[in-house]
């Protein structure tokens, strides 16, 4: 048992993933009245035999699951919920075209990133990898459909000692849920061994503004400062969480600081500075490197560090109060 108090308990289940972030962790919450099931894994036969082996040995079954609620929309998170068809499933209100794998929402996120990548300067090949590791990453999701959204101040669907938390940073869709007793399940929001990637993403239909994901995190991280112990969606539960937050936002911006000096004084794109810093890593995983290089170079910007010009449909930084942004500070361009 993960953590208990005198009318529930909560059981810790690790699924095995095909990817290189390793195991994922789903939880267990054994109600008063309903058992209750905090992510799946993703769709995957490996995944699939841990999670009834971990039901099992927890006590329950699928068919013993009355609610399912799901952290955010990535697939080792979401990837086997069709698996639970007698319960009921609850998420973000964002999440419902990533489980339903809505084709016409698929198509706008890649239209918006081929152009976003291209302005920032990414190589036409490394595009085509990004966007072909996206596909080969949905399908580790098998379509379901929400039966209830969740947001902001909720009580946990029959669970009456659990908040619903907004925490968009890692995804868009990420919610975490805290009891009263300060236990928080916090999906990949806070993990103890690595720090979550504020992964960038498209505007959702009827936005306009791409989100500045690593900003975000930064103030939902102080969200779950005030939690006791966090179980986290990948790894050991953590039990001094503030502790590790000022590690994470503090680390950030030392990190920021680094791009910065990289930066030198003259102007880079944004993909160009992540081959840069990362070098043989980017190679492999250009969309991670690429998110890390953009929330950074985010925060620099809103510390009035950078400047950013979109100049002939190519979007440029540059070190504040040097060449041509020197220039534009002092009106003499």
């Amino acid at each position: 048992m993960t953590a208990f108090t005198e009318t529930e308990s909560v059981s810790k289940i690790r699924i095995p993933t095909p990817f290189a972030v390793g195991d994922v962790n789903v939880y267990v919450i054994h109600g008063e009245k309903e058992t209750i099931l905090v992510d799946t894994g993703p769709e995957h036969p490996e995944s699939w035999k841990a999670l009834e082996q971990g039901l099992k040995d927890a006590g329950t079954s699928p068919e013993n699951i009355d609610r399912l609620i799901l952290t955010h929309h990535h697939p080792d998170h979401i990837g086997m919920a069709w698996r639970f068809p007698t319960a009921r499933i609850y998420g973000h209100g964002k999440l419902v075209p990533w489980i339903e794998k809505d084709q016409l929402h698929y198509a706008r996120v890649q239209s918006f990133f081929r152009e976003f990548f291209a302005q920032h300067g990414m190589p036409p090949e490394k595009v085509e990898q990004i966007l072909e590791t996206q596909e080969k990453y949905r399908a580790f999701v098998h379509p379901a459909a929400l039966d209830g959204e969740l947001s902001e101040g909720d009580l946990l669907p029959g669970l009456q000692s659990w908040n619903v938390i907004e925490t968009p940073g890692h995804a868009q869709t990420h919610l975490s849920f805290i009891r009263t007793d300060g236990v928080c399940i916090a999906g990949d929001h806070l993990i103890e061994h690595i720090s979550s990637n504020a992964i960038m993403e498209a505007p959702y239909e009827g936005e306009s503004m791409r989100p500045r994901t690593l900003l975000q995190y930064r103030e939902t991280l102080q969200k779950i400062s005030h939690a006791k112990t966090v179980l986290p969606g990948h790894g050991n539960t953590i039990d001094q969480p503030e502790a590790l937050i000022n590690t994470r936002l503090n680390d950030q911006l030392e990190k920021a600081e680094m791009f910065l000096q990289k930066m030198g004084g003259e102007p880079v794109q944004a993909a160009q500075l992540a081959q840069s810093v990362y070098k043989r890593v980017f190679e492999k995983q250009p969309d991670l490197t690429f998110s890390e290089t953009l929330g950074h170079l985010d925060l620099l910007k809103e510390q009035d560090k950078i400047t950013m010009e979109l100049e002939d449909g190519h979007v440029w930084y540059q070190a504040a109060h040097t060449g041509k942004a020197a220039e534009r500070s002092t009106g003499q361009e």
